[in-house]
């Protein structure tokens, strides 16, 4: 995402302006396209052919074509249209070495002080620091998560002091990337505040349907410390979730869509392009029918606060992606209650034919084709 001067800009579904090389069509199209693409390869090529069929070269082949589909996302699109990494809700290491060095002013710590600048270094090495010890410390699971790494070669590396120090240095450098190039600092502490806020209203509705479903047993297996583990682990994973939905389609949908042009009704429009933001990231975890509506609804919040710069921060993101995360997989995973999540999604966790399914993603594929065509033919700039 190159952060090269850029003259053109357009305003987005919430009306703020933000750098962009192409149209508004341009936009919609790539967004629509990018899901469809998912869509066929996970449900028209792996499904019927990879699992059903069972031909593991079929799978291979839809693997590589969501890797590549992966890659265009992550380090193709952002360039195309020259989003920056703020509009991604990630961090610049290039701007924060900047603002460190007194060459720029660290919004929100004491603009141009330097006290501020004295701060945002010590918050800075402190993440990377505490992250680096939660590596050393949790190796085992960030070995087996990273890695896929069997616990006995992972207790197995760390045994002698070179293996220790391995551990360390491998835990210092991913803490760094993470502390200077995912973290957005100058937007943590307002985008962590509207993270709670949606962490109070869905986590009290999902703590409330867990006492409606099964009463008070339903905390009986609760264990602070594990729990606490979870979330952070979760966390990680919930960023990277939260990359690939409100980072690429919540910037593409944002820009494809103009503000109402009458302020009365931009709330009202906002909403309906988070209604359809959110649709995309629960689509991904078909055919868990429930991960799905759950997804769903958590999407069209993630995306509704990400609209705004002040609330476009990964991390804070990955919080209320790590905690609902955590939360339903205790809750609801287990078969504790009559209400049973099934947390793994996509093709290779079907098992036969599955008619819901393929009424679902059918109509979906067809629906998004022909819209597509629909926005090349008549889609206008607003």
């Amino acid at each position: 995402m190159a952060e090269k001067m850029w003259t053109r800009s357009i305003i987005n579904t919430c009306g703020e302006a933000e750098r962009e090389s192409k149209s508004r069509k341009f936009n919609i199209i790539e967004a629509f396209a990018v899901m469809t693409f998912t869509l066929v390869v996970l449900w028209v090529v792996q499904y019927p052919f990879g699992v059903l069929l069972k031909m593991k070269a079929v799978n291979n082949v839809g693997n590589v074509l969501l890797f590549a589909g992966a890659m265009y996302l992550l380090f193709v699109s952002p360039f195309v249209h020259r989003d920056t990494l703020a509009s991604w809700g990630l961090g610049d290491p290039v701007a924060l070495w900047r603002r460190l060095s007194g060459g720029g002013s660290p919004a929100g710590l004491r603009d141009g002080s330097g006290s501020g600048r004295l701060l945002l270094g010590a918050i800075v090495i402190t993440v990377t620091v505490c992250l680096a010890g939660i590596f050393y410390w949790q190796w085992v699971e960030a070995s087996d998560f990273l890695f896929d790494m069997k616990t006995e070669r992972a207790l197995e590396i760390k045994q002698g002091l070179l293996g220790k120090a391995g551990v360390l240095l491998l835990g210092l450098v991913l803490a760094t990337f993470l502390a200077t190039c995912v973290i957005r600092y100058d937007n943590f502490f307002s985008a962590l505040f509207t993270a709670i806020k949606i962490i109070a209203v869905l986590g009290g509705l999902l703590y409330l349907a867990a006492i409606g479903t099964m009463g008070t047993k339903a905390f009986a297996d609760f264990h602070a410390p594990k729990f606490a583990l979870d979330v952070f682990g979760y966390v990680i994973w919930g960023a990277i979730q939260q990359l690939l939905f409100c980072s690429y389609f919540g910037t593409r949908i944002r820009k494809g869509f103009a503000p109402a042009q009458d302020p009365a009704r931009r709330t009202r429009k906002r909403f309906w392009v988070a209604v359809l933001t959110g649709l995309f990231f629960g689509l991904i975890h078909i055919n868990s029918w429930y991960l799905v509506a759950v997804t769903w609804l958590l999407g069209i919040f993630l995306s509704y606060v990400f609209m705004a710069d002040k609330n476009r921060n990964l991390i804070a993101l990955g919080f209320v992606h790590g905690f609902l995360g955590s939360s339903v997989g205790w809750l609801f995973s287990r078969g504790k209650g009559n209400i049973e999540v099934e947390m793994g999604v996509g093709p290779g966790h079907i098992h036969g034919f599955d008619l819901p399914t393929v009424l679902v993603v059918a109509p979906l594929i067809i629906g998004f084709m022909i819209f597509m065509i629909y926005a090349w033919r008549t889609w206008r700039e607003e």
